[in-house]
Parts: C-alpha cells; sequence; structure tokens
C-alpha cells in the first residue's frame, strides 16, 4: 500500500477476474486506486448482458472464464497480458467529486490522456455523448462512452461509473495487446454481419509494460 501526495491510497488486488469485480472498498475516508492483477482469463459481460451468443464449449477448451460486472455495457475481454485494469474509488466528499456523470467521466478519462501523452501515445479524449454500433451491446470496446479514449477510432481505454451513496467507482480497462480472436471465437453464435471484422477494428492498443503504465497515470493523477 502507498499513499500519493494527493491522498490517494494505492493498493493491488490479485484474485480471480469475478472476485475482483465483487470487491467493494469498505473505507470511503480517502480516495483509493486499485491495480487489479487478475489470475485468470476471461470475458466480463456487462450486468444486464445475455450470454446466448457465448460458445461455452470453446470458452471450456480455452480455459475461459465467464464473469459479470456490476456496471452496463457490452463484454470486456480480461487478461493481464493484455489489459490494463485499474479502478479508482473517488468518495462524495472530495475535493475532485463531479456531481455531473459525463463531466465526471471526462475528469478521469482526462488523467489517462495525460498520462498517454507523457508515454507519447497520440490518441483522443471523446467528450460526446455516448455512441453506439452494430455490435456495441454485444462488445465494449465497439461503443464510445465520455471520457474514453480512441486512437484514430478505434477505442484503447474504456471507462465504467457506478454511484452509490459513498462515492463513485470508476473502472478503467487500457489495452495493452490487442488481439480480439477470443472475443471473435466466443461470439461466433451471434447474428451480426460482418461481426468479426467490426471486432478487429473496434479496438487498438499501446504495446507497453503495464508498470510503466501505472507509475505514469499515478503522477498524472497526483496533478
Amino acid at each position: 500500500m502507498s499513499k500519493g501526495d494527493m491522498g490517494w491510497i494505492v493498493e493491488e488486488k490479485s484474485s480471480s477476474v469475478q472476485s475482483l469485480h465483487s470487491l467493494s472498498a469498505k473505507d470511503w475516508n480517502s480516495p483509493r486506486v486499485w491495480i487489479m492483477s487478475p489470475t485468470d482469463r476471461c470475458v466480463v459481460l456487462g450486468s444486464s448482458q445475455s450470454d446466448q451468443y457465448i460458445d461455452y464449449s470453446y470458452a471450456e477448451r480455452e480455459e475461459i472464464g465467464v464473469a459479470r460486472r456490476n456496471t452496463g455495457g457490452g463484454a470486456v475481454w480480461v487478461d493481464q497480458e493484455a489489459l490494463l485494469w485499474v479502478d479508482l474509488f473517488l468518495p462524495r466528499h472530495h475535493h475532485l467529486w463531479i456531481d455531473d456523470i459525463h463531466v465526471s467521466a471526462n475528469w478521469i478519462g482526462g488523467v489517462w490522456h495525460h498520462a498517454l501523452g507523457k508515454l507519447g501515445i497520440d490518441c483522443q479524449l471523446h467528450n460526446g455523448s455516448l455512441e453506439r454500433s452494430p455490435i456495441a451491446d454485444l462488445i465494449c470496446f465497439a461503443g464510445r462512452g465520455p471520457g474514453e479514449l480512441l486512437v484514430g477510432n478505434q477505442k484503447v481505454l474504456g471507462i465504467s461509473q457506478r454511484r452509490t451513496r459513498e462515492g463513485t467507482r470508476f473502472q478503467c480497462a487500457l489495452t495493452l495487446e490487442w488481439d480480439p480472436k477470443h472475443l471473435i471465437n466466443l461470439f461466433n453464435r451471434a447474428p451480426i454481419k460482418n461481426m468479426e471484422s467490426l471486432i478487429r477494428d473496434s479496438g487498438t492498443n499501446i504495446r507497453f509494460e503495464s508498470s510503466k503504465v501505472v507509475d505514469v497515470f499515478l503522477q498524472a493523477l497526483d496533478l
């Protein structure tokens, strides 16, 4: 555990993907950053997303789990080698708290944008409203939400928020390696035209070591 200059308590959490999604902060007195280290590979469904199109036989052969998160949207591929997963807990009484959900998403997206800029990544912050695509309900990275980051037309950072009376939990997913083959094979039953190419073109990556990105992100968060 460490504490940044602005009072952020930084912790690493290691467990299965579903267990990490099920964890919740017990202490909301200080803002927290959780660096998530999943011990398995999973496709994570949105809170209300149906699993009817998942090829469970493929998941079993490839030893891929199926988990569910508490926020909406489409599926996210979680693999520690391919995705940097960071959660932030911001108390309502903190000076960085923003009532407007859209503006709040742009704030955390702006922190990531600043950090990636320090790494020489030319990306754009999507500060508009939610944009859907033909497969956005199926695959998270095929949609565009406030605060999310794009390289060209491809998403590199996804953000979700879960708000409670204690504060906001931001869940941030940054692609280090974009290899959509498992998403394509897991959802091969979905009746969507050109699904393979749509999934393949929805995301991209930054190809940096996660430890380097975490260090730069935490520096940006303390600005």
